[in-house]
């Protein structure tokens, strides 16, 4: 159970080394938050079940779910806040046709 567990913390530790690179070298700020928000994301799922494996305990197990739940509903409402403020404030010509932009003045 100990090697399962150490698997676990080994990975989430990697996919947030990943996630940490991935912002470091983007070329955009759309690609950095993408990077910021889907890895870590695993990454602390990773940890946690590796720590619930390791310690063993119902308050631990609790815990560790109790993150894991809050990180999948804060952390992706974050990051798509956190992108259209970006996209507010910046001028982006990514796309040909801006979606956001057209949906924004048609009030739907």
């Amino acid at each position: 159970m100990d090697v399962i567990a150490g698997l676990f913390l080994v990975l989430g530790a990697a996919l947030v080394l990943i996630a940490g690179i991935g912002v470091a070298r983007s070329w955009s700020i759309y690609a950095r938050m993408h990077s910021a928000a889907i890895a870590p994301t695993l990454g602390v799922i990773s940890v946690a079940i590796g720590l619930a494996l390791t310690i063993r305990s119902t308050a631990a197990f609790v815990t560790a779910f109790l993150v894991v739940i809050l990180l999948l509903v804060t952390g992706p409402v974050g990051s798509h806040l956190l992108t259209r403020a970006v996209y507010r404030q910046t001028q982006s010509a990514l796309d040909s046709v801006d979606e956001l932009a057209r949906d924004e003045s048609s009030g739907s």
